[in-house]
């Protein structure tokens, strides 16, 4: 044998003899072991098998829509291809859907199922399902993978790297890894704290013994980017010799994620201070950061002598398409491969990189990784701010106008997809930002609540588009008064902006003192968050200010009297920047060499994302068979005949035109709910 060590780049010679023996025992013992190893897992499949066969449907009835729902969601799993559902509030998504899923596994349609959620409350509605059927009978393994940086044991200060930087648990990490493994192989609920009790037990690293467990469990729960981000998505889900079914939940999020995943920045800023951190103890290093700070420098000057800057104040930008040779940044990426090189060739030999480069050399990384996937669906954005300044900023960003291409290339390692959500619509704009086939199928239901469970009031009297904002301070005021007194309880106003959350904040509170208004703070900690959901505690009468489109707007569910109305201030258009023009232009460019496609650049990239927004906050106040509650939708817009083509089937708008007729619309709906 010979051993060849990396880091000393010497080779080392061994020589041993066996007799026969001695290789008949190993050899024994090997087998031995993954005979018992396949015998559990067997047994543990054919139990899985038996029990799906066998569960019911896990409530008494199905709700409205949910039947169809599964009935469609089935025959996807089972024949394979796309399906696009949109459910509203209160169908019950998640058992509709993970219900067939788990039928289809019984009957050895699909080897194993994959559930995508945006948000931790989706993982917990999925554990909760999972639970409730594990308690009718089903014998079904889930693993929740949760991101690294919450679940690895050196993140968390329960061990320290070694002198090489190394993580003792994952010295001897594969020999202590088959007890571990046995430990945990058929455990209903692999959820991270109980993979951390038996990763602390074995001293095995948290993580990566999730996911070791990747290839023995039925059900996977993660984020989207373990199944898309070409940086983080993991390569046992990609492995095609099994069939998998891909369920992607909150897929209305999925399209900005994805656009995300498949762009990159470097700044100027954070690479010299990077190359400052090294100063002293890596000076080679420093010194190949530095050459990277002057490439973009020079690539900043390259373009301010070719090109003509879109200049806006103190910043400059130039566009280019990475697809013109001459419009790539070759000499910063060449740069960038360098500083790479060095610090891999530190890992080699045992000498770490400072450790407050670690960031930073993420986000090299992925340029480095994005640079090699560039199409012409990006575009490289060059930015140089405070000109006046010496150490003004400038940023490269490699920006992703449409994932759809990338998204196709994953779900091709699927069986079966379904993306669902409460908010699909239009469905040509959907596939487009999903990258669905145009004829993959789609399934919208009806709202499982009576349309009298919600009252809609179109108030189109306020005008809140940004120029008018100022006009419409007093008149939303007075609005959000109303509705309060209306029926006092727990309310929340969204807005599109926090300057024009806190413009309207502050005049509340000079005119209505007596009513307690607590606001969302922007970069709030979870902490934070919690505390503020608190203030909506049943018997509570809170009136909260929010942002339209954040933590608060989607994936929580104020149930009861936690949530009696909502007021939606604007049309949640997205900011207008450079950025979203780029997004704009784009499609109408996809339009004008393909008229048949109908698309509108202005509604893809501002009216259709708004709307979204609009809806998904809108569909906090109803959430069971018993609420009741009301919906302000405060924009002369939302009464034009675009939204209205958007708004869901049930709903019954009554349009004021005033103050006045609010409350008395108001007055009516809670008049009408108490005589019932």
């Amino acid at each position: 044998m010979l051993w060849h060590n990396l880091k000393e780049n010497k080779t080392y010679p061994e020589l041993r003899e066996f007799d026969w023996r001695e290789l008949e025992t190993f050899a024994g013992s090997a087998v031995t072991t993954y005979v018992q190893w396949y015998r559990r897992w067997h047994r543990h499949r054919e139990r899985m098998r038996s029990t799906a066969r066998a569960l019911a449907f896990p409530f008494p009835d199905y709700r409205a829509g949910q039947r169809q729902l599964a009935v469609a969601a089935y025959r996807c799993l089972r024949d394979g291809g796309e399906l696009v559902v949109e459910a509203p509030t209160g169908i019950g998504k998640t058992a509709s859907t993970l219900f067939p899923a788990i039928k289809a596994l019984g009957e050895e349609q699909l080897d194993q199922l994959v559930y995508l959620t945006a948000k931790n409350s989706g993982r917990d509605v999925v554990r909760e399902t999972a639970a409730r059927l594990h308690r009718e009978g089903l014998a079904l393994s889930l693993l929740e993978i949760r991101a690294r940086d919450k679940t690895c044991a050196c993140s968390l200060g329960l061990c320290s790297r070694d002198a090489d930087g190394i993580c003792p648990r994952t010295r001897g990490f594969f020999d202590r890894l088959p007890d571990a493994r046995q430990q945990l192989l058929g455990e209903p609920l692999l959820t991270p704290e109980t993979v951390a009790r038996t990763a602390d037990h074995w001293q095995l690293c948290p993580f990566e013994l999730s996911l070791q467990m990747l290839p023995w469990v039925d059900l996977v729960v993660c984020d989207f980017n373990y199944v898309f981000d070409p940086l983080v998505r993991l390569n046992t889900l990609q492995d095609q010799s099994r069939r998998r079914a891909l369920l992607v939940d909150e897929a209305h999020n999925l399209g900005d994620r994805a656009r995300s995943m498949y762009s990159a920045i470097l700044t100027r800023s954070d690479s010299r201070r990077a190359a400052a951190a090294c100063k002293g103890s890596h000076p080679t290093l420093r010194r190949s950061i530095q050459s990277l700070v002057r490439a973009l420098d020079k690539w900043v000057e390259q373009q301010r002598q070719d090109k003509t800057a879109a200049d806006n104040g103190d910043t400059e930008l130039w566009v280019t398409s990475p697809a013109e040779t001459e419009s790539q940044p070759a000499a910063v990426t060449r740069a960038a491969h360098k500083v790479m090189a060095l610090v891999n060739q530190l890992w080699e030999q045992s000498q770490a990189p400072p450790e407050a480069l670690g960031d930073w050399l993420k986000a090299l990384h992925r340029y480095l990784c994005i640079e090699q996937l560039l199409t012409d669906r990006h575009r490289c954005l060059t930015r140089a701010e405070e000109r006046q300044n010496r150490w003004r900023e400038q940023t490269l960003k490699l920006l992703c106008l449409n994932a759809a291409g990338y998204l196709q290339q994953c779900y091709r390692q699927f069986h079966a997809v379904i993306a669902f959500s409460a908010t699909l619509r239009p469905a040509a704009y959907i596939r487009d930002q999903l990258g669905l086939q145009p004829d993959s199928a789609y399934l919208a239901l009806p709202s499982p609540f009576r349309p009298e469970q919600l009252g809609v009031f179109l108030c189109p009297y306020v005008d809140t588009r940004y120029r008018a904002r100022h006009r419409a301070i007093d008149a939303l005021v007075d609005m959000v008064a109303r509705v309060y007194r209306s029926r006092p309880g727990n309310y929340l106003v969204f807005f599109p902006s926090y300057r024009f959350l806190q413009q309207v904040a502050e005049r509340f509170a000079e005119r209505f003192p007596q009513i307690e208004l607590v606001q969302q703070q922007p970069g709030a900690s979870d902490s934070q968050r919690t505390a503020f959901l608190q203030h909506f505690d049943e018997g509570r009468q809170t009136l909260g200010f929010a942002i339209m489109g954040g933590v608060f707007g989607e994936g929580v569910d104020y149930t009861g009297e936690r949530l009696v109305g909502t007021i939606v201030v604007g049309t949640g258009l997205p900011q207008v920047n450079a950025e979203q023009e780029l997004l704009r232009q784009a499609y109408d460019a996809d339009a004008s060499h393909s008229p048949a496609l109908s698309v509108n650049g202005f509604d893809f990239t501002y009216r259709y994302p708004g709307a979204t927004r609009v809806l998904q906050t809108a569909g906090r106040v109803i959430r069971s068979e018993s609420d009741r509650g009301v919906l302000i939708l405060a924009d002369c817009r939302f009464a034009g005949p675009f939204y209205r083509n958007l708004y869901p089937e049930h709903w019954q708008p009554r349009t004021c035109s005033g103050g006045e007729a609010l409350s008395d619309g108001l007055s009516s709906f809670w008049q009408a709910v108490e005589t019932v």
